[in-house]
């Protein structure tokens, strides 16, 4: 049976995955103990172009 949140003594996030939710790019994080999830939005003034990088090439 999976743990509920508050049941949960110490969260331990992974990422799972990123999305676009009403025009905003975010990353999702999933507790790897319970279910709990979590949506951290990715701030727009970091962004880099990605023909700009190295991981481009």
């Amino acid at each position: 049976m999976s743990r509920q949140p508050a049941d949960c003594p110490e969260h331990v996030w992974a990422s799972i995955g990123v999305t676009v939710l009403d025009g905003e790019v975010s990353r999702i994080w999933n507790c790897e103990r319970c279910v709990a999830w979590t949506r951290e939005r990715l701030d727009p003034n970091h962004r880099i172009d990605w023909e700009t990088t190295a991981l481009s090439q």
